[in-house]
């Protein structure tokens, strides 16, 4: 049985916009003394993802647990109202000693190590209430976050819905990440990009992991230039289970951190259980140097730009989503008669530092299958193709990748 993806159990959830809030007091967020790295966890579970999403905290806590360091995982958890373990918005502080101990009690383990025990033994700070995905509870947030636990750099993990860079089918604003109860309030990227960057104004964000859908693609990495120096993502539709964080978590404080083995682990997690996916982690600091590659291919190209046949092109949406992102390097290869000129090449090199997905024949996502071997690690929309009248203006007029790659110099 193919386990539904995260768009696809939009479909059969039902929503309860009230929630109860807890009646004991929260205890007021204090400051640690500073680290070199903590890692920070922004879950929106307001949702049909609420099970799954308890389970990642569970799996970041076993592998902190493995800490033979001190450790900070600071968690912005907004629970459904079924959850059983928290009533409103809470952020959950874990710091382990190194020697056996989380929040100075003993770790858990065996019969000990439920999701009940996990919340208990957290440090609780009271959230900002809201919406999640409003761009200043957001940034309240995130402050807060960093206040209970400074550090030299921070990686931030976002958990939730997501549809990449693409505008709702009913709305002028997009549904690009996050859904925060039955409004399916969301954030777009070009705001995603703002508010990391005036969150973490001394650009110490060493990486954004989104543990979302269709987040892979050189619209949302180049918007998040600025903000993030790495982001690991997929560019497909991604399986609710999520990233198996109790095999590779820890690995994040690492000073350099081996992104192969978060590709490579995610995707063998999803071979074991015949799911599919692809992903990968991009120097996000590279897309300006990507997108003038593309955008003298592009210069180069009209001619071929006007009669290539898009359907032939590796492509990743699944759905209502279909032909959202194309692969970057399988058009551009295309537009060359099959050759991969060495300014494209050279400049994907240094953007996609590691990437891994699932062969199309054994493991396909219904009807979508990909082929490894035109997997570069980036998708790409292209407009101007007739495939989507509101993706085409909004992509026009509101991502800023349309006009670094050049698409608005393209004679139409």
């Amino acid at each position: 049985m193919i386990l539904i993806t995260h768009e696809e159990s939009l479909a059969i959830s039902h929503f309860d916009t009230g929630f109860k809030r807890r009646s004991d007091e929260i205890p007021e967020y204090h400051e640690s003394a500073r680290a070199k790295r903590v890692v920070l966890a922004y879950l929106i579970a307001n949702n049909n993802l609420d099970n799954y999403i308890m389970d990642n905290v569970q799996w970041m806590y076993e592998s902190l647990s493995t800490a033979q360091d001190t450790c900070t995982l600071v968690v912005y958890y907004k629970p459904y109202a079924s959850n059983k373990y928290l009533d409103t918005a809470e952020i959950l502080e874990f710091q382990t000693d190194g020697y056996g101990k989380i929040n100075g009690q003993e770790i858990l383990k065996g019969t000990s190590l439920t999701k009940e025990n996990i919340i208990a033994q957290a440090k609780h700070h009271q959230a900002l209430l809201g919406i999640a995905t409003n761009p200043s509870i957001m940034k309240e947030n995130l402050r807060m976050m960093q206040d209970i636990a400074p550090a030299q750099s921070y990686g931030l993990i976002f958990g939730s819905h997501a549809s990449g860079w693409l505008p709702s089918p009913n709305a002028a604003n997009t549904r690009s990440f996050g859904w925060d109860g039955i409004q399916s309030n969301t954030i777009d990227i070009p705001e995603l990009a703002s508010t990391l960057e005036q969150s973490f104004p001394s650009g110490n964000l060493e990486f954004t992991l989104f543990d979302a859908c269709m987040m892979g693609t050189a619209e949302v990495f180049y918007e998040l230039r600025n903000a993030t120096h790495y982001c690991v993502a997929s560019v497909m539709e991604t399986p609710v289970a999520g990233f198996p964080y109790d095999r590779f978590f820890i690995n994040l404080y690492d000073d350099s951190i081996d992104y192969a083995e978060i590709c490579n682990e995610t995707a063998q997690y999803n071979r074991e259980n015949n799911w599919w996916g692809t992903y990968a982690a991009v120097d996000c600091t590279a897309m300006g140097n990507m997108a003038q590659a593309i955008q003298t291919e592009l210069t180069s190209h009209q001619s071929e730009l006007q009669t290539i046949d898009y359907t032939q092109v590796q492509q990743y949406g699944y759905g209502d989503y279909k032909n959202f992102s194309f692969d970057v390097i399988d058009f551009i290869s295309q537009l060359n008669g099959g050759n991969i000129p060495a300014s494209i090449q050279s400049s994907i090199d240094q953007a996609v530092i590691a990437k891994d997905c699932l062969d199309r024949k054994e493991y396909p996502l219904m009807t979508l299958k990909i082929d490894p071997d035109r997997f570069c690690g980036m998708g790409m929309y292209l407009p101007g193709k007739n495939i989507n009248y509101t993706w085409d203006r909004y992509c026009q007029s509101s991502i800023a990748w349309y006009n670094a790659a050049g698409w608005n110099e393209l004679q139409p």
